[in-house]
């Protein structure tokens, strides 16, 4: 039985004098842990220690104010950003409890005079908190890093596959890639209470820092929870369900979960990479055998599981339905 995530050392990515030899060990380790699991941990990503401290201390501050400062910016159906309250949404969760966090949305920035907002809805400027701290710019240069780590990571599972790695990062130009901050409180112990309730990701990868208090649980092939530890620098990676298909089924999208059993506020940070709203996404292989699902646009799909968040809308397209994986 699995017991732990693999980990992945993926200095040699950045590396500019580093041998083909390790270049290509790396690329297949990570290969080999998302086929199998769907999740990894990541050491070397050169992230600076300051980058990501100051990123923990912009969403302490998030939730340490007042919340009612927050009225005026809570998250619309048609601006899926700004503030989300606590037990507001139940993503996918086939009318299960809410999910017991909070959360401040966030967006690829995109100024109102770029062409892609006349183009697509989902595209704007973000709604940044209100507070003295500088969000934005402890935000942002967080962003920076994870985008060059996101696409390091899709270049050399490409190479691992035999996929040209300029056909998929293309499809990150202008992308919906997304951030959410999260505050989960302390929850009691019950089954029917998360939080995050079991779900998979929708997008091509997930990446979310070291978090000291735990609590994300991973679903093996063999159907057990397991802990996804995590050492400090050290990044959890995992697939989502458009990467999924974009390889034919090679890399696994897996079921997780979210419970806070400790007395702290567990807060964390993922960053979620999607492609640009008018990229199709379909199998750039052969599919592999028994795995057959329909090719989904961007920006249409994006779009119908954010709605799906809110309680009087549900997902209609079986292909976009990310399931209730509480078993």
């Amino acid at each position: 039985m699995q017991t732990g995530l693999a980990t992945v050392d993926i200095s040699s990515l950045f590396a500019p004098q580093v041998s083909a030899y390790a270049r290509a060990a790396c690329q297949d380790a990570l290969h080999s842990a998302l086929r199998d699991t769907g999740f990894a941990v990541l050491r070397g990503t050169g992230v600076p220690h300051q980058t990501l401290e100051r990123m923990r201390c912009a969403v302490k501050a998030v939730f340490d104010v007042p919340r009612h400062q927050y009225r005026e910016a809570m998250v619309q159906k048609d601006n899926y950003r700004g503030y989300v309250p606590l037990g507001y949404f139940t993503p996918n969760a086939g009318g299960a409890r809410a999910d017991q966090y909070e959360a401040w949305k966030l967006h690829w920035e995109a100024s109102p005079a770029d062409p892609v907002c006349t183009a697509s809805t989902l595209y704007g400027p973000n709604r940044w908190p209100p507070i003295g701290f500088d969000v934005q710019g402890a935000v942002q240069a967080y962003w920076a890093e994870m985008t060059r780590v996101n696409d390091a990571v899709l270049a050399a599972l490409c190479q691992a596959l035999g996929i040209d790695p300029a056909v998929v990062l293309a499809m990150m130009d202008k992308p919906l890639t997304n951030m959410t901050l999260l505050n989960y409180p302390p929850t009691p112990v019950r089954d029917d209470v998360w939080g995050i309730h079991p779900h998979k990701d929708f997008n091509f990868l997930t990446l979310l820092a070291h978090d000291p208090v735990g609590g994300l649980e991973v679903r093996t092939q063999d159907g057990h929870w397991i802990e996804a530890r995590c050492g400090e620098q050290e990044y959890v990676l995992n697939v989502g369900d458009m990467l999924e298909l974009l390889t034919g089924g090679r890399l696994v999208s897996t079921p997780h979960r979210v419970t806070n059993r400790s007395a702290l506020q567990r807060q964390s940070f993922p960053y979620f990479s999607v492609p640009r709203f008018d990229v199709v996404v379909a199998p750039l292989l052969p599919p592999v055998a028994g795995f057959a699902r329909s090719a989904l646009q961007s920006g249409a799909a994006s779009h119908g599981i954010w709605y799906s968040n809110w309680p009087d809308e549900a997902v209609t397209d079986p292909a976009m339905d990310l399931g209730d994986y509480a078993a």
